[in-house]
């Protein structure tokens, strides 16, 4: 795929300055600028991340709200129901305010919806089920903001319900007794891109804040394991206060200072030593998304909640069968999308339906697709005249105002700027196929549609050093908002190359007196296009390859091209 390169460039002058003041390199000091930082305190904040830091819970809306209601709950000795959601971020969200609430001895029940016959969101078999365990109050977790009808049900049984959601509102909230979500128009609260997970993570700070007092036995690091779970799985920004999560949770983790289930998933899929955040996405959030997508979530909440060795062991064997089973039906739906798409006649957006399709990993599926072309792109599975989506989308276009815009066409939506969930009938598929790519196209310039290739800094090999990787280091965990840092270097001479593995290129690399290994996986058919030049330019990571024993500087490359 064709990339434009851009280098961001700072002030010189500023720079010196800022790597003095920070008392950091003038080559972290251009990432910091890149990522929005232009002062040294707020530099060794992102740098040196502190629980201390976390903001006042009651800052968000409603929050006063809800903890009254939870506290009059505990003192009549209501049963309390947690109604969360089937992915990660949501069964999360859900195993953290169970155990909360059941460490507090309150009676507490919870569901997670099936997706294939619930589908997302609150829904009224939950309410059901709900009344029938007599519960007086229910909690959602990473639903709820647009169930305005669902909420009016539970009311009408005679149920009081507080909203923790972080997806869009609608225009018209639900008549809860408390609605909190840092995306509402009226919040206050300084930090908007908390995962379901962080907001039920702050209603719980907020309470055992009124009923212990901040100073006392409350440990939140206890729940940051699985705070830090649910928020890098949902992909929102690791900046702020999901920065701190991000990190003290996976410190927890690799220590195996956490629940006894986490420790049963990394023991049944063979993860030994530490766990670098930007490999969760391909080890423990597969294992824990697997269950909701083909089937019942409720397990790996049981799994989260248990303080039985052998049970957790048990589940966690369960989620790894599932995990293979869903790695199957995935390649299939794939392979399958992917042979109705003309790569020479791609439009501004890409929408595909089939019956055949478990709706479970279309998600999946589109997210790599808009990988491949860089379009966004909406996957249908179609049973009895209904098409439940997935939809994912490129930075350049909000993805939730783009589906609102078709609303009345839609029998359901929800979601974010990149990721969205929706359903219709299918008698409006080619209306909203209409209709959605012709948004798309009036909303993306043709420029918007290839993609940047956002160089940090050009830096030279004689700069690249262990101290700096060491330095570098600090920025983790990497996430959306806070990417790995990416280098170029210009005029580089080839030594020697070859093909190795399943297609990787490894290369010998000079630039001046300097010579540097590096290693492109699946950049196998990129000496193709460099054969004939008399140098290159590269983009790269900068990192350490251990191999047998023995530490060497290696460059992992994520671009090449011949120098202009």
């Amino acid at each position: 795929m064709n990339r434009n390169w851009i280098v961001t460039r700072t002030n010189p002058e500023f720079l010196e300055y800022l790597s003095k003041e920070a008392s950091v390199s003038l080559v972290l000091a251009q990432v910091m600028v890149n990522r929005g930082f232009k002062d040294a305190a707020s530099i060794r904040d992102f740098l040196d991340p502190s629980l201390s830091n976390l903001h006042d819970p009651f800052l968000l809306p409603d929050m006063k709200k809800a903890v009254d209601r939870l506290r009059s709950a505990i003192d009549r000795n209501e049963t309390v129901f947690v109604h969360g959601d089937y992915d990660a971020d949501g069964i999360t969200a859900t195993a953290l305010l169970v155990s909360s609430l059941r460490n507090l001895g309150v009676n507490t029940c919870y569901h997670i919806p099936n997706r294939i016959v619930e589908g997302y969101g609150l829904s009224n078999k939950g309410v059901q089920k709900a009344k029938n365990c007599g519960a007086g109050l229910i909690i959602t977790a990473d639903c709820g903001i647009s169930s305005e009808k669902e909420v009016m049900n539970a009311v009408s049984l005679g149920m009081d319900v507080i909203v923790t959601d972080h997806h869009e509102p609608p225009e018209k909230l639900p008549d809860a007794t408390a609605v909190i979500d840092p995306h509402r128009a009226d919040s206050q609260y300084p930090f908007r891109q908390l995962a379901g997970v962080g907001v039920a993570f702050k209603l719980i700070q907020a309470l055992y804040q009124e009923l212990r007092g901040k100073d006392d036995e409350f440990r939140i690091e206890d729940l940051l394991d699985l705070v830090a779970l649910g928020t890098v799985a949902d992909s929102v920004s690791l900046v702020d206060e999901n920065r701190i999560f991000a990190t003290f949770g996976l410190k927890a983790i690799n220590q195996d200072q956490c629940r006894i289930g986490i420790k049963a998933i990394k023991e049944a899929a063979g993860i030994k030593g530490e766990i670098r955040p930007g490999s969760l996405p391909y080890s423990l959030i597969p294992r824990i998304n697997a269950a909701g997508r083909l089937d019942d979530a409720s397990e790996v909440v049981e799994l989260f909640l248990t303080h039985e060795k052998d049970v957790a062991r048990a589940l966690a064997s369960v989620l790894e069968t599932q995990n293979k089973k869903r790695q199957n039906i995935e390649g299939d739906v794939f392979q399958s999308a992917l042979s109705m798409i003309n790569p020479d006649a791609v439009g501004s957006a890409i929408i595909l339906s089939s019956g055949d399709w478990h709706p479970g990993v279309i998600g999946i599926v589109a997210s790599r697709l808009v990988e491949m072309f860089y379009r966004p792109v909406f996957l249908f599975s179609v049973t009895d005249s209904v098409a439940k989506g997935s939809a994912r989308s490129i930075p350049p276009l909000h993805l939730y105002q783009a589906i609102a815009g078709c609303s009345e066409l839609l029998l359901g939506f929800g979601g974010h700027r990149q990721a969205a969930g929706l359903r219709l009938s299918t008698e409006n598929m080619p209306s909203f196929m209409a209709r959605m790519e012709a948004t798309v196209e009036k909303a993306l310039r043709p420029e918007d549609m290839i993609p940047v290739l956002e160089i940090d800094a050009t830096v030279k090999f004689s700069d690249i050093n262990y101290a700096l990787i060491k330095e570098l280091s600090l920025l983790e965990p990497h996430g959306d908002s806070n990417r790995a840092p990416l280098f170029g270097s210009k005029d580089i001479s080839v030594l020697n190359h070859k093909i190795v593995g399943n297609n990787h290129l490894k290369m010998q690399l000079k630039q001046k007196s300097v010579h540097v290994d590096t290693i492109g996986f699946s950049m196998g058919n990129e000496v193709n296009r460099i054969m004939n030049a008399s140098s290159i330019d590269i983009a790269y990571h900068p990192g350490i390859n251990e191999w047998q024993g023995m530490k060497n500087l290696q460059l992992h490359l994520k671009a090449i091209r011949p120098n202009s």
